[in-house]
């Protein structure tokens, strides 16, 4: 069954999993900083990820890129197909090396449905999975506090991207998916601004921040929990 990370609390969809063994799919595999949907091109698809990173997106008229959502293994994306928006607002690329999609074409979505009306239920949820996603980074911009910003989205990428753990010191190692650059766009502040809160963060001895490679220590989660009282690791 396909498990829909531990963000969604583990749901299986029986309806992407049937579409699976009857092989009603399209494999696809792209390259770092390829677009996976255009936003301006004709689409009747729901995507699902196998492997690696995605972004959604889309630009201001001033040309500046808004990723609205950030993307991991097992996440759907495309659901906008289904109240017939072949065109979207946003367009999606990947942020991986190599990254594995599943493509399921519309069409063959209501054919398993019409011969098993139960699977609507799977069509819903899947409808939900986006816009609960959706929905939270809503929240997290809406935030005035850049610094709890800048937490929340470091949350997001352990619970989406952690690497390893460390129980002897106590640590987590996740692999972020944006330079400093992309990560300060993502919270919506400045470059400096974000440099800022990292140097912060790391002379408080709560994370290490190497290149990519972001190390949140115990502390930090004690430090979240009491900006935050209704978070639990």
């Amino acid at each position: 069954m396909i498990n829909i990370t531990k963000l969604n609390n583990k749901m299986n969809l029986e309806l992407l999993d049937i579409l699976i063994k009857k092989e009603k799919y399209t494999c696809k595999f792209y390259k770092q900083n390829e677009i996976i949907k255009n936003n301006k091109c004709f689409s009747e698809k729901i995507y699902l990820i196998k492997e690696g990173v995605v972004k959604i997106c889309s630009m201001t008229t001033n040309g500046e890129e808004i990723i609205p959502v950030l993307l991991a293994k097992n996440q759907i994306f495309g659901v906008d197909i289904i109240f017939g928006n072949t065109y979207s607002l946003f367009y999606s690329e990947s942020l991986s090396s190599k990254t594995k999609i599943y493509e399921f074409e519309i069409n063959d979505i209501y054919n398993i449905i019409k011969n098993k009306n139960f699977l609507y239920k799977d069509l819903l949820c899947i409808l939900n999975l986006e816009y609960s996603e959706l929905e939270k980074r809503i929240k997290t911009l809406q935030i005035r506090s850049t610094e709890l910003r800048l937490i929340n989205a470091i949350i997001e990428f352990k619970e989406k991207f952690e690497y390893s753990s460390d129980f002897l010191n106590e640590t987590i190692i996740i692999n972020s998916p944006f330079n400093q650059d992309e990560l300060a766009n993502y919270i919506r502040t400045s470059r400096v601004t974000t440099n800022n809160l990292i140097n912060g963060l790391k002379n408080r001895a709560l994370i290490n921040y190497q290149k990519k490679n972001i190390i949140l220590k115990k502390s930090f989660f004690n430090y979240y929990k009491l900006i935050n009282p209704s978070y639990s690791n």
